[in-house]
């Protein structure tokens, strides 16, 4: 590469990465063998809890090009890459995923490219490829592009609308166009597949764009988002509605690019409606949001430029029930019937279906911990309450509460009653027996089917009738079954019914080192408070919990908070003396608090343990501590505006603190 124009040139290769420890070397590697060597790599860990960010600090010791940073996980690639665009230094910015790879002569003719047309952007020749296989399944730019031209960037705008033609991984853009165009983050909600609207957005904003000769391997397995049946890939019924408002502010209307754009609309909803019925059965947990998806999406779709044929197999798309109806009959006939109940009986459909569905979840899910396990020479027949990560087990107060249940069921029959919560902590971390000895030696466990029993109750309405029904289940099943150990996967709520705080504070207390905290929490508060929860979950876009709900519009996160704001007035206004503790799973929430109260918030990381997987015990000791926070105050708040959750946690809290939770409806 003697005199090469560009050798001065500092590239900034950008990567986003969640738990991508495995790949790491690799991406690492294919940067090392590069013909073009001034280069940095910029990578953000979007909150990996493997051993992602420690792998990147220890290449990055030995190599001062590499650096990297942190940051709470964000839910998509696009916050971090634009992260890492942010912390770059170089002229020039070369997005690479953790998982795919480069040719060795990939920057330097991505480069001579760009010096040869001083085009904006420059894209690179995409090999899709199956990482299992070895085997390229798609090669993009595709056939008949004319890779050779030097394009206005509108026109590649224009060629690209519906299908995307070309490869944007891994192209060459100017650092200030990106920076423009992405940072500040966004504040609307980013959706799968954002990089296809992004990529138009940057063709716009650009002049030229251009094509070269190197080769980008985007390699497809078993990990990929793009692989796997989620609630996540009904997101790109957003992103092509996104792509469609581009279109017809750019072209309008009556453009035949429009036509295109809404004819794809078309196609993505008839086939992301089928899959949905296909595999209802995998997603009912998130059936509201994939069915607000999918109508939403329904309601944009102009007839008028579909053809004649599809017209009449939609019914003129005049009603999506209908049509919807119409795809179940074609793919799932028992669906349908499932909906009337739904519609019609919402109870009935959650005990029939919901609770099925979930307890064959559990069961499927420990049933490999019980086949062929070894039977223990001196097996006691205990009760035992299992969250050892065998199972999906929800969050702490749904594990609490189960466990409260299962020794309430044991105290009313007389059996010994033990706790096996090992995943992802230890609960003796933090909670240890109080007057009642639950603990259990993991070598007194038995899996073994001769010994064992298992035990699924799984709450869905929690309504009087499913926890008296869920105590009879328990205590009949325990007494019938005397000899052997009882393995209780539930998360029952009777509990609530029996005195829960008694009970609670029977069985548990906060350990030495957890006490130290919540002792010196209360000294920072400095006198008598009062606690305001608010579980957001992902509302405000700021904690990835998508089971629940999407990211609101920013108009609409701005209404909830100034709401939310108003409310918190209100309790304020009543307690003037009093410090105003805030507890909640929204950063954005608590920031706006700060800015119009004097309030307090425990110290620590916001997780949730149903979602989170991470093995330390720092990143779970706020939510114990908010746990005892809120049981001591003097009194208990719980907001709950449009989209919020109704937390249980703030409620247990209240009962263990001997407390009446006053639940803010607005």
């Amino acid at each position: 590469m003697e005199n090469f124009p560009g050798e001065k040139i500092l590239i900034s290769v950008v990567t986003p990465v969640y738990r991508g420890e495995a790949f790491v070397q690799s991406a690492y590697d294919c940067l090392c063998r590069q013909t073009y060597q001034n280069w940095e790599w910029v990578v953000v860990d979007d909150g990996s809890d493997d051993g992602t960010y420690e792998k990147l600090e220890a290449l990055a010791m030995n190599d001062p090009r590499i650096r990297c940073f942190q940051q709470k996980n964000s839910g998509s690639a696009k916050q971090p890459r634009d992260h890492a665009v942010y912390e770059s230094q170089g002229a020039f910015v070369l997005p690479l995923d953790i998982d795919d790879l480069l040719s060795d002569d990939y920057l330097e003719l991505m480069l001579t490219r760009q010096q040869q047309t001083d085009a904006d952007i420059v894209y690179p020749q995409m090999l899709v490829v199956d990482l299992d296989s070895g085997q390229t399944t798609t090669t993009l730019p595709v056939a008949g592009f004319d890779t050779t031209k030097v394009y206005r960037s509108r026109d590649l705008v224009r060629e690209t609308a519906p299908e995307w033609h070309i490869g944007c991984n891994g192209g060459l853009y100017r650092r200030s166009a990106w920076i423009n165009m992405s940072w500040p983050e966004k504040k609307e909600p980013i959706w799968m597949n954002s990089d296809e609207v992004d990529e138009r957005l940057y063709l716009i904003h650009a002049n030229t764009a251009a094509f070269s000769s190197a080769r980008y391997y985007y390699q497809n397995h078993e990990q990929s988002i793009t692989t796997r049946i989620t609630p996540k890939v009904f997101h790109t019924q957003k992103t092509c509605l996104q792509l469609l408002d581009i279109i017809e502010k750019e072209f309008g209307r009556n453009s035949e690019e429009y036509r295109r754009m809404m004819r794809r609309a078309f196609c993505d909803w008839r086939w992301k409606t089928a899959l949905f019925v296909i595999h209802h059965d995998e997603l009912a947990h998130a059936d509201a949001e994939i069915h607000t998806n999918l109508s939403t999406c329904f309601r944009r779709l102009d007839v008028s430029v579909l053809t004649l044929g599809e017209r009449l197999q939609f019914l003129n798309l005049v009603s999506f029930p209908l049509v919807l109806a119409l795809i179940c009959l074609k793919y799932k006939p028992m669906l349908l019937v499932e909906k009337m109940i739904q519609r019609l009986c919402p109870k009935a459909y959650a005990n029939r279906y919901i609770r099925q569905r979930t307890e064959q979840e559990i069961i499927e899910a420990i049933a490999p911990c019980y086949q062929e396990a070894t039977a223990l020479p001196d097996c006691q027949p205990y009760v035992i309450s299992m969250f050892c990560g065998n199972a999906p087990s929800g969050g702490l107060i749904d594990r609490l509460r189960g466990a409260v249940s299962t020794y309430q069921a044991c105290l009313q029959i007389g059996r010994t009653f033990k706790l096996h919560f090992t995943h992802p902590f230890v609960l003796s971390d933090y909670l240890e027996p109080n007057t009642y000895d639950w603990t259990l030696p993991s070598e007194a466990l038995s899996f073994a089917p001769s010994q064992s029993e298992r035990l699924i109750a799984s709450s869905v309405l929690d309504t009087p009738a499913e926890r008296q029904q869920h105590q009879q289940q328990m205590v009949q099943m325990l007494n019938s079954s005397r000899q052997h150990q009882v393995h209780a996967y539930t998360n029952a709520a009777f509990c609530y019914d029996h005195d829960f705080g008694h009970s609670f504070q029977s069985l548990f207390k906060p350990s030495a080192r957890l006490q130290t905290s919540i002792d010196r929490c209360k000294a920072a508060i400095a006198g008598d408070y009062i606690t305001v929860s608010a579980r957001f979950c992902n509302c405000l876009d700021d904690f990835n919990e998508e089971v629940y709900c999407e990211p609101l519009s920013a108009q609409e996160r701005s209404q909830l908070l100034d709401s939310c704001m108003a409310q918190l007035t209100i309790i304020k206004e009543k307690h003037p003396r009093q410090r105003l503790v805030i507890c909640s799973d929204s950063t954005t929430f608590i920031r706006e608090a700060q800015r119009h109260f004097d309030i307090v918030t425990t110290p620590g990381t916001i997780s949730h343990i149903g979602n989170d997987d991470v093995h330390n015990y720092e990143y779970y000791e706020k939510t114990f501590l908010d746990f005892y926070i809120i049981a001591g105050a003097s009194e208990v708040y719980l907001l709950k505006g449009p989209h919020m959750m109704k937390s249980g946690f703030p409620y247990a809290a209240a009962l263990v603190g001997q407390k009446t939770l006053h639940i803010i409806d607005f």
